[in-house]
């Protein structure tokens, strides 16, 4: 009796010290809420949309713990469509969508074979999909819309609206592809990439509108039993909160270089030849993508506050956001004529460096 006095008594105190309006009810009626993740990539030429359940219905949840796929909507229990609206520009290269509709796709359902092995294994799971194609994935001046739709009612269960991220309006000159415009050509053109000579670790590039996370990643190859392999080194994530119009990372040292490729190739004892070009990433998501990683990086603080995931799934929750990456492929390597060049540093990692390939 004394524990239940306690809880009355604390439940009364959070009435009294509360506001008038009531976010949540523990005795309201059961309400399906959709779990909606989806990120669009030009590079890509499929969409794919993972749709689940977050309550999986009205009696008890001990009932439904044995059963695998509670938390699926079962094939044609929903439709999930995407919509492409032309959007208004507005201030920071924003997008607002207009009522002009540019066109429209029904994602079909498929099933894909889930983790197999390890923590939190997992079977057959389902999945939506569409292939909207090139011209307009890569249409950054309209906004995308996922909406959820009961099938049998034809209600919406959940809707979600992004942009892609935009392309530099303007190039240097008129022989500049947007890659070269990317990356800026007195830090990367007409230099070799490396550590010795040309930008020495550093990398700069021009942002892209609506583009609010970036990481620079180098590709670095090298040649095995005459096959070309990769190792792909990334460097420091930079944010662009504040819209800057270039970013620099500069963590890309040679420590940094050599040590991930030491540690991809420990234990190796093939003879193995560098190739003297890397291919230079610049990877970016827009603001709904980098608000939904903050917020999942940021789950708990130091004093063990817990924060609010970011959704912008309206009647559920997830994330609909974007991303894309421009590529600058075969920069040369510092690679010869120094002392302590790459390829030297390379055969110094004892992981099997024999020299450097020649085409």
């Amino acid at each position: 009796m004394k524990n239940n006095r306690s809880l009355i008594l604390v439940a009364l105190a959070l009435l009294v010290f509360s506001s008038c309006k009531v976010e949540f009810s523990p005795n309201a009626p059961w309400r399906e809420v959709p779990a909606v993740y989806c990120v669009l990539d030009p590079e890509e030429d499929t969409v794919w949309a993972r749709v689940q359940r977050c309550f999986l219905g009205e009696d008890n949840l001990y009932n439904y713990a044995p059963i695998a796929d509670s938390n699926y909507y079962r094939e044609g229990e929903i439709a999930v469509h995407l919509l492409a609206w032309r959007g208004k520009r507005g201030n920071n290269n924003s997008l607002t969508a207009t009522n002009q509709l540019v066109d429209r796709w029904e994602l079909s359902y498929t099933e894909r074979s889930g983790k197999p092995e390890g923590n939190f294994p997992s079977g057959m799971q389902p999945l939506y999909y569409c292939v909207p194609g090139n011209r307009l994935m890569k249409d950054t001046a309209c906004v995308f819309q996922l909406v959820v739709l009961h099938a049998a009612t034809g209600d919406t269960l959940a809707t979600a609206t992004t942009t892609m991220v935009g392309l530099l309006e303007k190039k240097i000159s008129g022989r500049d592809t947007t890659e070269e415009v990317l990356l800026l050509p007195n830090h990367v053109k007409g230099h070799e990439f490396g550590f010795i000579i040309g930008c020495r670790g550093e990398i700069q590039w021009n942002t892209l509108p609506r583009g609010r996370k970036y990481q620079p990643i180098v590709t670095f190859y090298y040649k095995k039993n005459g096959d070309t392999l990769s190792i792909d080194i990334p460097g420091v994530v930079l944010p662009n909160e504040y819209n800057y119009n270039r970013l620099s990372s500069k963590g890309l040292t040679q420590n940094r270089f050599l040590s991930h490729i030491k540690q991809a190739l420990t234990g190796n004892t093939d003879s193995l030849f560098n190739v003297n070009n890397v291919d230079i990433t610049i990877a970016v998501c827009n603001e709904d993508l980098n608000a939904y990683i903050n917020s999942r990086d940021n789950t708990y603080s130091s004093g063990g506050q817990e924060y609010r995931a970011y959704s912008n799934v309206e009647g559920g929750v997830g994330v609909f956001g974007a991303r894309r990456a421009h590529i600058r492929v075969n920069v040369p390597c510092d690679s010869t004529g120094k002392e302590g060049y790459i390829p030297d540093q390379l055969r110094k990692l004892g992981v099997g460096f024999y020299g450097q390939f020649q085409p």
